[in-house]
């Protein structure tokens, strides 16, 4: 998932407050959720499924992710995101 790698470069960049397990959780389950969408795929239970090996794959990432400043109204951001470039290069920044 090309928006992860992303995700995991710009975040150390960002001066905000700092980023929870719970948000870094968020971030890679909408990119996973957009990027399905993306391709076409509309099944939930694909992308809960697809969800969870993203996570356990990504998951020392998701550890360094947990603490790092998240820039003002990123969380509103990442829900709204129409596309997953979107999250890498609008809400993340």
């Amino acid at each position: 998932m090309r928006s992860l790698l992303a995700l995991l470069l710009l975040l150390p960049a960002c001066r905000g407050e700092p980023a929870t397990a719970a948000d870094c959780r968020e971030i890679l389950d909408r990119i996973v959720a957009l990027e399905l969408a993306e391709q076409g795929y509309r099944d939930a239970a694909l992308a809960q499924r697809k969800q969870e090996i993203f996570a356990q794959r990504f998951a020392a990432e998701l550890a360094r992710c947990e603490g790092v400043r998240l820039p003002a109204g990123a969380r509103e951001c990442v829900a709204r995101a129409g596309s997953s470039e979107q999250i890498s290069h609008e809400c993340l920044r």
